[in-house]
């Protein structure tokens, strides 16, 4: 009998589709962690009132039943603002391997709160500033971390942004002072009401620092636009990616679609997820999702625009 030699040839792991992520990413989940997170129960994920904890167990919670690892000892590196300690979320999608490049995925956590107003309701929920931000990361490190990547991916979730961005900066400075290859960090900012440009698109702020919305729309067309008002208001600066981007002067850009036109509760007690659209904010995220695989997958080099000096960071 002539014996049969078989050949196996390795393949390379199949590129994402949006089909992939749509059945990944659902809009029941994206509905579920939402709600939770801007529910009275939530106190208005405040620090001062133990709301911002019931929130980070909650997410805790999520980071270890889908396996994303703890980048800190339980996933906490803690800060003190105003004398009250509190502390980010870090998780590690995949082993994190010293040396290696690295992308950062993160959103604010946090609110304001209780306070005291001329109406019933007294509980800042926050539901699109900023539970829709953090739904986004919970659900893009879910997905990316069913796969397997050559480079780091990090998610945060933030404390006191509210208190001045306090988290972020502190996050930033650590991860600088340990040496860690930060390449970019895209950021999730204010995700529930429909751009008024039209659904599925976001804007980016700091636009033309970098060429991450030219990249990334290569896989998404007309998905990150730019917004006037983003560079009017300096939005590149109010958000938490501004403190990695100090601290380490790569692209660090935050994606929203609140446009000034289309959101009437900004910091009011009104901001509830029953006015958002759950179903457009959904589509934001699978598209964020299957954008940043493509960019991890192709190892796309996303890089600052050097012609763009400081004073155009906006």
């Amino acid at each position: 009998m002539i014996p049969i030699i078989l050949f196996f040839v390795s393949c390379a792991t199949a590129p994402t589709t949006l089909e992939e992520v749509r059945t990944t990413i659902s809009s029941d989940e994206t509905r579920s962690i939402l709600y939770t997170l801007a529910s009275d129960e939530m106190k208005g994920r405040d620090s001062k009132n133990g709301g911002y904890e019931l929130a980070a167990n909650y997410v805790t919670e999520y980071f270890e039943k889908h396996q994303i690892k703890p980048f800190y000892p339980a996933y906490r590196d803690s800060l003190q603002t105003d004398s009250i300690w509190s502390y980010n979320l870090v998780g590690s999608v995949g082993e994190y391997k010293a040396g290696r490049k690295t992308i950062l995925i993160g959103a604010h956590l946090d609110h304001i709160g209780i306070r005291e107003n001329d109406t019933l309701d007294t509980i800042y929920n926050g539901a699109n500033d900023n539970a829709t931000g953090s739904t986004a990361v919970l659900q893009i490190a879910r997905f990316l971390a069913a796969k397997e990547w050559d480079q780091n991916i990090l998610v945060a979730l933030f404390a006191d942004e509210e208190k001045g961005l306090q988290g972020a900066k502190h996050l930033a400075e650590r991860m600088k002072q340990e040496s860690v290859e930060l390449s970019y960090m895209i950021n999730f900012e204010m995700l529930g009401a429909t751009l008024t440009t039209g659904e599925n698109q976001v804007y980016m702020t700091g636009y033309q620092l970098s060429n991450m919305p030219e990249v990334m729309n290569q896989y998404a067309p007309n998905f990150v636009q730019f917004l006037p008002e983003a560079q009017q208001y300096n939005l590149f600066k109010r958000s938490d990616n501004y403190s990695f981007y100090q601290a380490f002067n790569v692209p660090a850009q935050t994606l929203s679609t609140f446009d000034f036109k289309n959101y009437d509760y900004y910091h009011k007690a009104g901001d509830q997820a029953d006015k958002l659209d759950v179903e457009n904010m959904n589509s934001v995220i699978r598209t964020s999702a299957f954008a940043i695989a493509r960019l991890l997958e192709n190892q796309e080099n996303v890089q600052l625009n050097e012609a763009n000096t400081k004073e155009n960071e906006n």
